[in-house]
């Protein structure tokens, strides 16, 4: 299934190259995206700026101002890998507004002869993306202090971080697609069923997240690869309930 998550995801990067239709949804994505960080941005620099003082005026005043700098710099450095930290979940969970079109756009080049997937109601889609963005925002947060003492041991930061989000990642894509054509606890049993190739696929998204440039094209083209590894899962017989592939005839 590597193979197949591989080829899902050069198909996904082409298919946002060469379709209008994803080339609109990417501009919007990224677009939303960028008006959501100016915004934190702001707010986090206002906290910083105005509500975050440091009593030291009990130290030398020769070292008043040096350490003054180096503890709002402190704060600074951890505003920005606070919003490294949750990243994946912020950008995949404002993305998920268009996400389902994509998929239902994957599904139309690569997959016309299957039955189409049908876009799952607009509420209980976004209670379960508010669902997932907050939880995978508190999980990070809780995880912050673990990702900085992972600094003093490399692999272990890493681990932990594309870890973690990329099983709420792929757990997240996975059901994205899924509910295009299963109900609820179908999606469940599926899901479960397939957790190794979703977490990897999960760990994927998670990696290309955290690539700079790459990562603006990632929500759009992890919904494209998610399809075509949910369609191999489906040839293979690993999706439960109603099947998606060649309707019978």
């Amino acid at each position: 299934m590597i193979g197949t998550i591989i080829s899902g995801a050069l198909k996904g990067f082409s298919q946002i190259l060469s379709d209008p239709k994803l080339r609109r949804i990417f501009w919007r994505t990224l677009a939303l995206a960028a008006v959501a960080y100016l915004i934190a941005g702001g707010v986090a620099w206002f906290v910083i700026d105005y509500f975050l003082t440091f009593d030291v005026s009990w130290l030398p005043d020769s070292i008043v101002g040096w350490v003054r700098g180096l503890l709002e710099a402190s704060v600074l450095l951890g505003v920005i890998g606070l919003m490294w930290a949750i990243f994946p979940a912020v950008f995949t969970g404002l993305s998920s507004i268009f996400l389902d079109e994509a998929a239902a756009a994957v599904e139309v080049r690569h997959y016309p002869q299957h039955k189409p997937g049908v876009e799952p109601a607009f509420w209980p889609s976004m209670r379960r993306t508010l669902q997932f963005t907050l939880l995978v925002v508190i999980i990070n947060i809780l995880l912050l202090p673990l990702y900085l003492l992972g600094l003093f041991i490399p692999p272990l930061n890493l681990l932990l971080y594309y870890g973690v989000n990329g099983y709420f990642l792929g757990r997240e894509y996975f059901e994205l697609v899924g509910y295009r054509h299963l109900d609820e606890g179908t999606v469940f049993t599926a899901r479960r069923r397939n957790s190794t190739v979703a977490h990897l696929a999960g760990a994927a998204i998670a990696l290309a997240l955290t690539i700079p440039i790459l990562n603006l094209f990632v929500p759009v083209a992890a919904a494209a690869m998610m399809v075509h590894v949910y369609k191999e899962l489906d040839r293979r017989g690993r999706i439960v309930g109603p099947m998606t592939g060649m309707p019978k005839v």
